[in-house]
């Protein structure tokens, strides 16, 4: 099987040759892991990246919310840019009034986008405050016809990989219906408008989803069928469950959702859902609402066990992670890295299901050991 014919059959629950991979970290980490597999040019990440996947013989590279970060596609945005101190995020939240800065976490030598700041609508009480369309009057700021690669790779231009069985075609932005909310407000003062003030919280959910439903409807009609993969994120739940209740989720959410995947079906692509911590009482639902392919699988999160996670889902929603950065692969042993990889395979076989990956990015603390045993367990080699 190539790489695409692996990942595609795992989605589907049929058989593979081998549990696929990816693999998600961050600059620092990759580019030490390039280094001690001696591959030159280590700090070239985007030129090189394919060489560190052939090292690990992982199939793809996972932002988490697509299978492939580096083969991303967005709208071209005709609008204003961020103006200092905001910066440009990358996944076009700048676009709909939501600022951003750059944070940093300095032992890590990492760099990362820090949204939501200066919320544009912190200040309003009523439902009467908000404009009617502050959002949908936007839409004509972008240009449908003209998706790009994100990362502005040119040999990675789509009519470079259309034929590649080494790229998976992603696409999907502003999406994220509760993070826009939340973005929009501040998560404090939506969560708080939530219990308080339902119609304002209504007013703003009702305008976001008309938005994302629109936006989505346009970007999947410009490129949904070149595309292979469509992908979102909506980071609702923390350690030990839900920020909101799942009665909220399921009456104002859910139902969006569900207009944003009967879309991307309407194109036979693969709806993926990124969603950190534990989700159990609302990943039947979207599994209900069609979503292909459930990320991150945070085993240290509350009850969510490889055990558990197999036992209520398998054959119902492919699982995309699984080998936890927090417990595992931070601070455990090779030896106990192993157990883990070998626990999915004893649980999943080569019977589809699971697309195995650390469940966050790689970061540079974690023992290179670690990661390479990973990979190792998983293809059955040796570095």
């Amino acid at each position: 099987m190539n790489k695409k014919e692996r990942i595609i059959a795992a989605i589907k629950f049929k058989s593979v040759d081998r549990i696929p991979t990816t693999f998600r970290g961050t600059d620092k980490a990759s580019e030490n892991l390039m280094k001690f597999l001696k591959i030159k040019e280590p700090c070239k990440l985007q030129k090189n990246y394919k060489k560190l996947l052939r090292k690990l013989k992982a199939d793809f590279w996972s932002s988490g919310s697509k299978l492939g970060k580096f083969t991303t596609f967005i709208p071209k945005y005709n609008g204003p840019p961020p103006k200092s101190p905001y910066v440009d995020d990358g996944q076009l939240f700048y676009a709909i009034g939501i600022n951003s800065i750059i944070g940093r976490v300095n032992s890590y030598d990492y760099n990362y986008i820090i949204h939501g700041i200066d919320p544009p609508l912190a200040d309003i009480k009523t439902p009467y405050e908000i404009k009617e369309g502050f959002l949908t009057s936007k839409l004509d700021l972008f240009d449908f016809k003209a998706m790009y690669n994100k990362y502005n790779i040119k040999n990675l231009d789509y009519e470079n990989i259309k034929e590649s069985n080494e790229d998976f075609i992603c696409m999907g932005s502003l999406s994220s219906l509760f993070m826009i909310c939340c973005y929009l407000m501040g998560m404090e003062n939506f969560l708080m408008t939530l219990a308080y003030n339902i119609k304002l919280a209504e007013k703003i959910i009702n305008e976001v989803g008309e938005f994302c439903i629109e936006f989505n409807k346009r970007e999947i009609y410009a490129f949904g069928k070149r595309a292979d993969y469509y992908g979102t994120w909506d980071d609702i739940a923390g350690q030990y469950g839900l920020m909101i209740s799942p009665k909220i989720f399921k009456k104002y959410f859910l139902p969006l959702y569900k207009k944003i995947i009967e879309n991307v079906k309407k194109y036979n692509l693969i709806f993926g859902w990124h969603i950190c911590g534990s989700i159990h009482e609302v990943l039947p639902s979207m599994i209900d609402a069609g979503i292909d392919v459930f990320d991150v699988v945070q085993t240290s999160a509350k009850d969510m066990s490889l055990e558990k996670i197999f036992k209520l889902y398998y054959k119902k929603v492919c699982l995309h992670g699984g080998i936890d950065v927090q417990k595992v692969l931070t601070s455990k042993t090779p030896k106990e890295v192993r157990e883990e990889v070998r626990k999915v395979k004893e649980l999943w076989g080569n019977r589809g299901g699971v697309i195995l990956a650390p469940s966050h990015l790689i970061v540079p603390d974690i023992p290179v050991e670690n990661i390479l045993t990973l990979y190792e367990e998983i293809n059955e080699i040796s570095y």
